[in-house]
């Protein structure tokens, strides 16, 4: 019987379900892909939402900080120097602006009546409510706190005259309305009328002899410090102080004109004109002769005579002194002198002043020498003041609230202004 051979076949075409399963490999391999790419994706996504929601947080928060920050700043500047407030403007932006590492704020102030009616301008020693608004990387929050003066003068006094080393009155017929004090010694001859308190500060203050009159007399333990009128100057116009009003200055607006700051009258009026915001005069010396005479017009805005370099020393004798507009009717625009230099200052003549005179450098220098019988409507701070004639001086807020004598703390009124970001 004969056997066939069995006959093999080869082939080179793959089976097709084996190629079927690769094209699954891919399809799933290609939508594993899409998946993980999607997750990735939305990761990235929520992570740098996440990022811009906290950096925006961040920046809201430090708006606020920002803010109170410009808040704190705004009564500081107060408490030195009253003059220098941010008042609310009339047009554009209401404040004035800072910019600090952390951020910009601008800020001003506004007066608050007893029943929280609010006007501008505020004058020192009255309410206020304060405003800061802060901008931090794009977001702004606004704040408004209101701050309430806190004593005035030594012993709760406001001082008319205040003598850091000493204080000295000649005659009977001197009068002074409001509070006089030292933190050294003084000399009351003949029994000058003092309607306020006469104030002495730290342990050794004291009358350098008993006076032959009854005052009322308050001891404070703690010397009252007040700074010199080149830390005023620095406060004012930055850390150049008395050498930036010297060559930033409002001399060309006086009638007339001051060309020299060296000035010389001898004849006629020399008016110093206001503007608003404060009008800043810079002299190195002045010298009235015969009848000639000082004007302040301060219907503009407030008047601040800057009297350098500090530390040197010059003359200062002026006589008379009017006011085109009085303080009386017209507080809000005052009138100061401030002197660097360490030589006397005298006045010798007999008109109404309405001004606030700040002589004070260091123990061996500001004194003020009142020589005529002037009616005097301010405030006299300085090293020593010598009362040789028989001036009337009437205490009128708004002048020196400095070292102390006046500042502002914070009620419980703090609210902030607008809403969320």
């Amino acid at each position: 019987m004969r056997t066939e051979p069995t006959l093999i076949t080869c082939s080179s075409r793959v089976p097709q379900s084996t190629s079927s399963n690769r094209g699954a490999v891919l399809l799933t391999v290609l939508f594993f892909v899409l998946i993980t790419s999607i997750i990735i994706a939305g990761i990235g996504s929520l992570v740098v939402s996440d990022y811009m929601a906290v950096q925006k947080g961040q920046a809201y928060d430090n708006a606020l900080y920002v803010a109170q920050a410009g808040v704190n700043y705004e009564l500081n500047k107060i408490a030195v120097n009253s003059a220098n407030a941010d008042q609310k403007n009339g047009s554009g932006a209401p404040g004035t602006s800072y910019t600090t590492a952390a951020g910009t704020f601008s800020v001003y102030i506004m007066q608050v009546s007893a029943g929280g009616t609010e006007s501008t301008p505020w004058t020192s020693g009255n309410n206020m409510n304060v405003y800061s608004t802060a901008t931090v990387n794009g977001i702004s929050r606004t704040v408004k706190v209101t701050a309430l003066p806190v004593g005035s003068g030594g012993g709760g006094s406001a001082y008319a005259a205040f003598g850091a080393s000493q204080g000295i009155m000649d005659q009977s017929s001197t009068v002074v309305n409001g509070s006089v004090g030292t933190n050294g010694f003084f000399t009351f001859n003949n029994g000058p009328t003092v309607n306020g308190n006469v104030v002495f500060n730290g342990a050794s203050s004291n009358w350098q002899s008993p006076p032959n009159k009854t005052y009322t007399v308050v001891h404070n333990a703690t010397a009252q410090s007040w700074p010199t009128a080149e830390a005023v100057a620095v406060s004012a116009f930055g850390s150049t102080g008395f050498s930036y009003v010297a060559s930033h200055n409002d001399n060309a607006l006086a009638s007339p004109a001051i060309v020299s700051t060296t000035l010389l009258i001898n004849s006629g009026t020399q008016t110093f004109v206001g503007k608003a915001g404060g009008a800043n005069y810079y002299l190195t010396s002045l010298t009235c002769n015969g009848g000639s005479q000082i004007a302040f017009n301060n219907t503009n805005g407030p008047i601040n005579i800057w009297v350098g370099p500090s530390g040197s020393s010059s003359t200062f004798v002026f006589n008379g002194g009017t006011a085109t507009v009085k303080m009386a009717t017209d507080p809000t625009k005052p009138v100061k002198i401030y002197f660097g230099t360490t030589n006397d200052i005298q006045q010798n003549g007999n008109t109404e002043i309405d001004a606030g005179i700040y002589s004070l450098n260091n123990s061996g220098s500001g004194r003020v020498i009142i020589n005529g019988n002037p009616v005097i409507n301010g405030s006299i701070i300085s090293n020593m003041f010598t009362f040789n004639g028989a001036p009337t001086v009437n205490y009128t807020s708004g002048y020196f609230s400095l070292g102390g004598s006046i500042y502002y703390a914070v009620s419980n009124n703090w609210t902030e202004v607008g809403g969320f970001y």
